[in-house]
């Protein structure tokens, strides 16, 4: 290597250096803030509602346009108080938002009655906004796609409907559907049984119900837009790529590795002891979570003092808890 070249090298590496070490600082700092204040993360209790509340109304938005001008114009259904209210719809032929309206009233007394104000709290954004949004594309004839392609515009729908699902629920809301029936079933008489169970069983009696009034086939687009809308929902609430790692790391120095997480980084350690069942020796392994430039930042620093350590990385679908990039545990169990 020539020394213009060695030259530039130095300079690249340099300016790497210099970019790494102000992420190093950026991240303890976001990582202290997080620790210290786990709810608002350093920004103001308004600011944070507000997001959260303009976050799912854009749910709702996008959920409206999925119902109103996707699936009703092609004659598709779906699970939960929607294919309900198609239900209905199909034999009065009334307005579909009035009817939804109807229902998702209904169902806000019964959480009301059986579960209380707290529970109500969760579902009435949704409750109210939803109809009156649909409402409003119902009146002005808003159709997005109409086609005789149903599996595509099915899984456009899907799409669409994950969207709104994953919003509303990362901020914090429930839509107020089936899954709040499914909790007044499960804590007043079936406790026995799961949340998610109740709900699968009676969208598949919606769906089943479905398959009487508008055909088999409408049944089965039904099943394709539920399935879509709970993939997409899951990527939108975690990510569309995993965010979060696990390091187990055996280093040759446990101590000065736990001082450059705890103390450059701002990460959290745990440490458990662990034997070499071949060699016998009793050495201990370190835990951490953290985010995948911060996995690098500690592989950059392993690399340079403790090269003899290994290191095994696992990827993590999400993290409930207090800490940069994890969930909190109450919205996500909201």
């Amino acid at each position: 290597m020539s020394d213009k070249e060695k030259k530039k090298a130095d300079i690249a590496m340099s300016s790497l250096d210099r970019k790494l070490e102000k992420e190093v600082a950026e991240n303890k700092e976001a990582n202290a803030r997080y620790f210290h204040d786990p709810e608002f993360h350093g920004h103001s209790k308004l600011r944070i509602r507000a997001r959260e509340i303009g976050m799912a109304l854009l749910g709702v938005v996008m959920g409206s346009l999925a119902t109103v001008s996707i699936m009703i114009p092609n004659g598709l259904t779906f699970g939960g108080i929607t294919g309900i209210a198609r239900i209905i719809q199909n034999y009065t032929h009334w307005n579909y938002s009035l009817v939804y309206y109807a229902l998702a009233l209904i169902i806000t007394a019964i959480v009301w009655i059986f579960l209380g104000w707290k529970e109500v709290r969760k579902i009435l954004l949704m409750s109210l906004t939803y109809p009156v949004v649909m409402f409003v594309l119902e009146v002005n004839n808003v159709v997005i796609v109409k086609s005789d392609d149903l599996f595509l515009v099915s899984v456009f729908c899907g799409v669409v409907m994950g969207i709104s699902g994953g919003l509303t629920f990362r901020a914090g809301f429930s839509s107020g559907g089936t899954d709040s029936l499914a909790k007044v079933i499960k804590f007043r008489w079936l406790p026995h049984l799961g949340i998610n169970d109740i709900t699968f069983a009676i969208n598949s009696l919606i769906v089943i119900a479905s398959a009487f009034v508008f055909g088999v086939n409408i049944a089965l687009y039904a099943v394709i837009i539920i399935y879509m809308s709970m993939r997409v929902s899951e990527a939108v609430m975690y990510g569309l790529s995993n965010k979060i790692v696990e390091l187990d790391i055996i280093p040759g120095d446990a101590d000065a590795l736990t001082d450059f997480i705890m103390n450059e980084l701002g990460r959290g350690v745990s440490s458990i002891e662990i034997t070499g069942e071949y060699t016998g020796d009793k050495r201990k392994q370190l835990k951490i979570l953290c985010s995948p430039r911060e996995s690098f930042l500690i592989k950059r620093h392993l690399a340079k003092e403790d090269p003899k350590s290994f290191v095994s990385v696992i990827s993590v679908k999400s993290v409930w808890g207090v800490g940069r990039g994890f969930s909190d545990i109450h919205k996500i169990d909201g």
